[in-house]
C-alpha cells in the first residue's frame, strides 16, 4: 500500500493521541464553573447574563431578534449554530471583484454555538458587525452599544494605549484602552481626538493610537478591508500548527521569540456535502495571539482523515459550483476570525488531481492577495507515490511552501524507527529544492515522537505518538540514560516493557537544533512545526537562537 494511503489512519492516530495527552477540548459545552457577566446595552442594564471565556464574550440566543437585530441570521438549535446567508447581507470585502464572488457563491455561513449551562450562547465579538453592536468588558459587565451613521467609530490600533480625562491641569485621570477596541469621536485638537468609550467615558487619546473607519458600519453587515500582507525579510520564519478538534485551545499565554505563526486547524471541507466548509474558528483566540506578537494563518483541510475525502476532493476540484462555493467560504471565514494568512492541508489527494490541486491554489491566491493574506501549502516530500503535488507548479502561487519532514516512520510503518532522522530530512529537502525556490520553503519539524513497543521478532505491538514533555516524564520515572545516535542526530533510550521492548528516538533541543541548521545551510524560508501543544516550553529557545539570532547549533549539544 502506498504511504500516502495511510495519511488518514495517521492523522487520525495523532488526533486520538493529542486528546489523551491533554489537549483541552470543552466540545462546545461549559458548566457552573463559567463566570456570569451582566449585560447593558446603551448603558442600560437588560436583567440578562452572559459569559467571558478565553477573550469571547458570549451572549444568549434569546437576545438575537431583540437586542441583536439581523432578519438574515436564524438560529439552529439542533444544529447549535447561528445561519447567515451570506448572499443576503450587506458585505463588503476588500474590493469588488472579491466581494462579488463571495456574495455569489459562500451560501450559508455558520457560526458554533456554545452551551453554557444547557443554554446556548452566540459569540459577540465574531457577530458584532452582524447585529451593529460594539462592545467592551469592564469588571464583570460587557457593555454594548449599537452602531449609529452619526457617529465616527475607531479602534485602538495597538496595545498600551492611555487616555486621559482632560487635556488640562496635568491630564485628569489616566484611562487604559485595550488593542482593537471600539472608540466614538466626538471632537479633536490638533494632537488628540476627543472620545467617548463604550462604557461612556470621555476622554482624550493621541490621534496616532486610533484608526477611525472610513466605512460606515451602520450600513454594512460587514466589513473585510484589505490587511497589510506580512512580507518575510532576511529573517528566518517560524511556524507552529494549533490542533484544533471542535473548540480552539488558548493561545500561548506569553509571546516565544523563536515563534512567529500559530496556525490552528479551524476549517474543514465537509465530505459529501455540498461544498460548504465546517467553520471551528474563534476570534479571541485571534485577537490573543494579535495582542501577545503573534500572526494567525488559518489551516484550511480536505478533511483528509474522513471517510470519502479522497473521491469528494476529486469532485470538488471538478465541480465550478463545489470549487467556488469552498474557496469563497475559506476566504470569508478566514476574514471573519482576523486571520492574516491561509495555509491549505489537502493530503490524501488522488494523483490525477494534480492539475485540479493546482488549479485550486490558484483560484485561492488570487483572493488571498485581494485580501492582503499570506497562502501557504503543505506538500509530502518528493516520493513516486507523491505526485499529487506538482511542487513546481504550486510555488508559483503560494507565499511559502511547507515540506513535511516527518513520519519517516508513522503509525503504520512496518518496522519501528525514527520520526525524522537528519540523513532523511535532508534527502527530502534536497529533492524538494529541485522544484521550489529556498526563499519559499519552510522545512516541517516534528515536535513529537512515537513510543514503539515491539515483541521478540521485531514485530510492532503498539506505536503511539507521544509529546515531549510525556517521554520527559517517561525517561525520568524509568530512570533511563538515553544515549545519542550520531546517525540519526537524536537521543534514543529503550527499555524492558514485560516481555517486550519500548523504544524512543527522542525529540529534544539537540535534535531540533540539528534541524534547524538545515535551514541556515540551505538558506530556506524557515521552518513549520507540528504541532505547538506537543512542545516543551525550552525548545522555542532554540528556534529563537538559530533562526533569529543566527546562532550555531554547537550551543544546544547538550546531554538530554
Amino acid at each position: 500500500m502506498k504511504k500516502k494511503m495511510l495519511l488518514g489512519f495517521m492523522v487520525l492516530c495523532l488526533l486520538v493521541t493529542a486528546l489523551l495527552e491533554g489537549i483541552t477540548m470543552n466540545w462546545f459545552s461549559f458548566g457552573a464553573d463559567a463566570d456570569a457577566y451582566q449585560l447593558y446595552v446603551n448603558n442600560k442594564s437588560i436583567g440578562q447574563t452572559g459569559y467571558y471565556i478565553n477573550n469571547t464574550p458570549y451572549l444568549p440566543v434569546s437576545l438575537i431578534g431583540t437586542y441583536a437585530k439581523n432578519p438574515g441570521i436564524t438560529v439552529d438549535q439542533a444544529g447549535q449554530k447561528l445561519v447567515i446567508n451570506l448572499s443576503a447581507q450587506n458585505i463588503m470585502m476588500a474590493d469588488d471583484t472579491t466581494t462579488n464572488f463571495v456574495k455569489t457563491y459562500a451560501g450559508n455561513v455558520y457560526i458554533p454555538l456554545r452551551k453554557i449551562q444547557d443554554a446556548l450562547y452566540f459569540p459577540l465579538n465574531t457577530t458584532e458587525q452582524f447585529f451593529k453592536l460594539s462592545y467592551s468588558i469592564s469588571g464583570k459587565t460587557i457593555r454594548m452599544r449599537a452602531y449609529s451613521g452619526s457617529d465616527k467609530i475607531a479602534r485602538v490600533n495597538q496595545s498600551n494605549v492611555k487616555a486621559v480625562t482632560s487635556l488640562v491641569n496635568g491630564g485628569g485621570n489616566s484611562i487604559d484602552l485595550a488593542n482593537h477596541e471600539t472608540v466614538y469621536i466626538t471632537g479633536e485638537t490638533d494632537n488628540y481626538y476627543k472620545i467617548t468609550t463604550e462604557n461612556d467615558v470621555n476622554a482624550y487619546v493621541l490621534k496616532d493610537f486610533v484608526t477611525i473607519s472610513e466605512i460606515d458600519l451602520s450600513k454594512l453587515d460587514f466589513y473585510a478591508p484589505k490587511k497589510t500582507k506580512y512580507k518575510r525579510g532576511t529573517e528566518k520564519l517560524s511556524v507552529a500548527w494549533d490542533y484544533v478538534a471542535t473548540v480552539t485551545p488558548s493561545c500561548p499565554a506569553s509571546k516565544y521569540k523563536g515563534l512567529d505563526v500559530l496556525s490552528p486547524t479551524w476549517f474543514d471541507l465537509i465530505t459529501n456535502g455540498d461544498g460548504s466548509v465546517e467553520n471551528n474558528g474563534d476570534k479571541g483566540y485571534t485577537d490573543d495571539a494579535h495582542a501577545r506578537g503573534y500572526m494567525v494563518w488559518a489551516t484550511i483541510t480536505n478533511n483528509m482523515s474522513t471517510k470519502g475525502s479522497t473521491a469528494f476532493t476529486t469532485k470538488t476540484f471538478n465541480n465550478s459550483g463545489l470549487l467556488n462555493k469552498s474557496v469563497a467560504q475559506y476566504i470569508f471565514y478566514s476574514c471573519l476570525y482576523d486571520a492574516d494568512g491561509i495555509n491549505i492541508d489537502y493530503e490524501d489527494v488522488s494523483d490525477s488531481d494534480a492539475a485540479g490541486l493546482v488549479a485550486f491554489t490558484a483560484l485561492m491566491r488570487n483572493y488571498t492577495e485581494r485580501q492582503g493574506l499570506v497562502l501557504s501549502i503543505d506538500t509530502l516530500i518528493p516520493r513516486p507515490w507523491t505526485i499529487e503535488y506538482d511542487r513546481s507548479a504550486l510555488a508559483k502561487y503560494v507565499d511559502y511552501l511547507v515540506v513535511m519532514t516527518y513520519d519517516e516512520h508513522y503509525a503504520g510503518s512496518p518496522a519501528a524507527g525514527s520520526i525524522a532522522s537528519l540523513p532523511w530530512v535532508e534527502e527530502a529537502i534536497q529533492a524538494t529544492l529541485k522544484e521550489v525556490p529556498a526563499s519559499k520553503l519552510l522545512m516541517g519539524v516534528p515536535l513529537y515522537t512515537r513510543i514503539w513497543t515491539v515483541d521478540s521478532t521485531g514485530k510492532i505491538v503498539s506505536n503511539p505518538a507521544a509529546n515531549m514533555p510525556a517521554v520527559r516524564s517517561t525517561i525520568a520515572s524509568k530512570k533511563l540514560t538515553p544515549v545519542w545516535l550520531d546517525k540519526e542526530k537524536q537521543y534514543y533510550v529503550e527499555y524492558p516493557n514485560g516481555t517486550d521492548t519500548s523504544k524512543i528516538w527522542i525529540e529534544d533541543s539537540r535534535s531540533i537544533s540539528n534541524r534547524l541548521n538545515l535551514v541556515s545551510k540551505y538558506n530556506l524560508a524557515g521552518a513549520a512545526c507540528w504541532q505547538f501543544s506537543q512542545s516543551e516550553e525550552k525548545v522555542w529557545d532554540v528556534f529563537y537562537g538559530m533562526l533569529k539570532q543566527k546562532k550555531s547549533m554547537s550551543e544546544y549539544q547538550l546531554p538530554y
